[in-house]
């Protein structure tokens, strides 16, 4: 209330000086214009009968070089006989409004505006006894230019009164609200205030006396319930037959994101759906409803049950369950299921298939080595699959048989890059790594494995004559690992789902690569088993860029107490066995 009166006390006088000022503004210019066309016209009459006794020369002795005033002198055709400002021939003034009504009615006069100068000049133009036309002009300045003259003025006054404008406007607002500021809302009747609102601080006193006595008996059996509601993990809301919330539990509360405010507001304030709706009909047999609603990408079952007393409905009770996780596990496992099905299948089909011809005797002994190389590939690939998945598994269940160790960061990319390089390589791609040699503990399969499948994926999806880099950086409290690619890149509308098991942007590419859909899972999951974070950055036709950053308290927090120092620079068994089914010379399968 303070910063509305005050608002409107400074702002009222404030617009008040404006238009004081613009006001005074306004008249003085019209009072000069007036001044300036008074004089004006007493010239033109002085000059006209100086010229009518004396003739041109009269004229010609007044028009000084300094006079601010000019002088034309205009035949009855138009045409200009004298100006004291011209330098060349003027065009005809016939035209001329002030000369118009001068040949018509003995006198006129006009007023014209030069927007390119911002000027504005008077005419008054005058039939002379031998038919002649004497016209006087001058130029003034225009309201604008005007105004701009006197800004400085302007401001410093509106600076000044704008400063006392202020200064009054606190103190008065401050004078006017300090006997409502000293009310004592406890004692309402014992105030000595303005006498507008004695009669609202009785009926305050009135409402207050009905008020203590109702919240004492809710607050003794408030306390009473809250004692057996406190440590409920379900949410538990107590309404009236109106739906006007009597009892809310913690957890509740955060549910629906409300404070303890929210007792004796409507239920329909906080829960606008549809379902919520339903529930309240009292006329309604149906005691007892559940729904399901989702709150801030959370899921809940709701149970509805209607308080009868004697027949009648007193009120109502809801319980809230967060079954979020059970319906997203559910979901997962579907999901995960139906892809592992699917993943599996696609393979033992094609080796059933090829094996079932072989078997036939369809196939000519000189298609044997084809056939068998099929088998050989869908197997190698099938054991990819299923290793990964149990890599995975692993990562989800949170492995806790995983060693922390110093881990060179450097030493892994070279590691990697020494089994990447005959893909590349066969790709066309180059592999550069650059950066300070970090060491810091980890958990070293899973920090190879995240370089791995990152650079391999790069590769897949790298462009002939490409390029992939992999930087280190290190900060005062964190690594970052940069692996970029030149290759096709990730449409935006991919890259909130890539991390998603089995998602593959390009299918097709996806499997002519071998690629197994869990390679970018198998990244977040191990980056967020070290408690770090990953982040993608990608355009099409310019490349990607997975940032990964690692938190060296994280790390020392996950670290064993005294981990041993890896010396050798064997690749994982695991990247060994899918290297030995596609060949001495080929690269294990990606992770796309």
């Amino acid at each position: 209330m303070n910063r509305k009166i005050f608002r409107a006390i400074f702002f009222s006088t404030f617009v008040s000086l404006i238009l004081a000022l613009g006001a005074v503004l306004f008249i003085t210019h019209e009072d000069i214009a007036s001044i300036e066309q008074d004089r004006l016209s007493r010239l033109n009459a002085v000059l006209a009968s100086g010229y009518n006794h004396l003739g041109m020369d009269f004229i010609k002795q007044s028009a000084k070089a300094d006079s601010p005033y000019r002088i034309t002198l205009i035949a009855p055709d138009g045409t200009v006989l004298f100006d004291s400002r011209a330098e060349s021939p003027l065009d005809n003034h016939l035209n001329r409004t002030e000369v118009d009504a001068a040949l018509k009615e003995g006198y006129g006069s006009a007023e014209r505006y030069s927007a390119t100068f911002e000027t504005q000049t008077f005419y008054y133009a005058r039939t002379l006894t031998d038919g002649n036309v004497l016209r006087a002009a001058i130029t003034t300045d225009h309201m604008l230019t005007f105004t701009l003259r006197l800004t400085t003025y302007f401001a410093l006054i509106l600076l000044i009164f704008g400063a006392l404008a202020l200064f009054l406007a606190s103190k008065i607002s401050a004078a006017i609200l300090e006997p409502l500021y000293s009310i004592d809302l406890n004692h309402p009747l014992l105030n000595d205030c303005y006498d507008e609102i004695k009669p609202f601080l009785t009926e305050i006193d009135k409402k207050q006396r009905q008020l203590d006595r109702q919240m004492q008996l809710m607050r003794s059996r408030n306390e009473e319930f809250l004692i057996i509601t406190k440590s409920m993990a379900e949410g538990l809301v107590l309404l009236n037959r109106d739906g006007i919330i009597l009892t809310i539990n913690k957890t509740a509360k955060k549910i629906f994101n409300i404070s303890d405010d929210c007792i004796g507001k409507s239920f329909m304030t906080i829960e606008r759906g549809e379902q919520a709706r339903e529930f309240f009909n009292p006329q309604s047999k149906v005691t007892k409803r559940s729904c399901e609603i989702e709150k801030d990408g959370r899921d809940y079952h709701l149970r509805f049950n209607q308080i009868r007393v004697d027949g009648m409905v007193r009120g109502y009770a809801l319980i809230i369950l967060d079954v979020t996780e059970t319906k997203r596990a559910e979901t997962q496992r579907q999901e995960f299921t139906a892809n592992v099905s699917h993943e599996l299948k696609t393979p033992l089909q094609s080796i059933i298939g090829s094996a079932e011809l072989i078997e036939s005797g369809i196939v000519k002994p000189a298609d044997l080595p084809t056939f068998a190389g099929r088998i050989r590939k869908q197997g190698a690939r099938l054991i990819s699959l299923i290793e990964d998945i149990i890599f995975l598994s692993s990562l989800d269940e949170g492995a806790g048989s995983a060693i922390f160790e110093p881990v060179a960061l450097n030493k892994v990319t070279t590691e990697v890059f020494e089994v990447l390089t005959p893909k590349a390589q066969r790709n066309n791609v180059s592999l550069t790594c650059d950066g300070p040699s970090l060491v810091f503990p980890a958990v070293y399969r899973y920090i190879y494995e995240l370089i791995y499948n990152l650079c391999d994926n790069a590769i897949n999806y790298n462009r002939p004559g490409g390029r992939v880099s992999v930087h280190f950086s290190e900060h005062e409290n964190k690594y970052i690992i940069e692996v970029q690619d030149t290759g096709i890149g990730i449409a935006k509308e991919h890259l909130s789902r890539i991390f998603e098991r089995f998602y593959r942007v390009d299918k097709s590419h996806s499997r002519q690569t071998g690629g197994t859909g869990l390679g970018l899972s198998i990244c977040k999951r191990t980056v967020l088993f070290h408690h770090g974070k990953i982040k993608l950055k990608s355009e099409l036709g310019v490349g990607s860029c997975f940032k990964v950053t690692l938190y060296k308290k994280e790390l020392a927090k996950l670290a064993a107490p005294q981990p041993t120092v890896r010396e050798d620079n064997t690749a994982l068994q695991v990247n060994a066995n899918k290297a030995a089914f596609f060949g001495s010379d080929a690269t294990p399968a990606p992770h796309a």
